[in-house]
């Protein structure tokens, strides 16, 4: 496996106590190596939750506290998960933030 590429979905400004939902296909046949979350703006990103679905299967069993997919985050784990052609991924975003959030989520695409 070698790295591919970085795809950036952008989530947009999701409202303290708001939720969001964004999705994107695979255009290629990839393995999800990491996924980050990023706030845009660099604001703290401590409450907010983060759902991510691959098609119907959920890979987040309740939600994942969006800091630990922060890309500075020591322990942002490697998932190494089939991501094929067509096949759909997407994430929710719960901000219990006490204003509003401007979210990435950047998957990092391996071949």
């Amino acid at each position: 496996m070698a790295f591919n590429k970085f795809q950036t979905i952008d989530i947009g400004s999701v409202a303290a106590g708001a939720t969001a939902e964004k999705s994107w296909e695979a255009d290629d046949d990839y393995t999800i190596h990491r996924i980050y979350v990023v706030e845009k703006t660099g604001a703290s990103i401590n409450a907010v939750e983060v759902t991510i679905r691959l098609d119907d299967t959920l890979l987040s069993r309740d939600y994942v506290p969006a800091v630990i997919l922060s890309p500075g985050h020591v322990n942002n784990p490697a998932i190494d998960i089939a991501f094929k052609k067509g096949q759909k991924i997407t994430f929710g975003v719960k901000n219990n933030e006490a204003a509003a959030r401007s979210l990435y989520a950047v998957l990092e695409l391996w071949s």
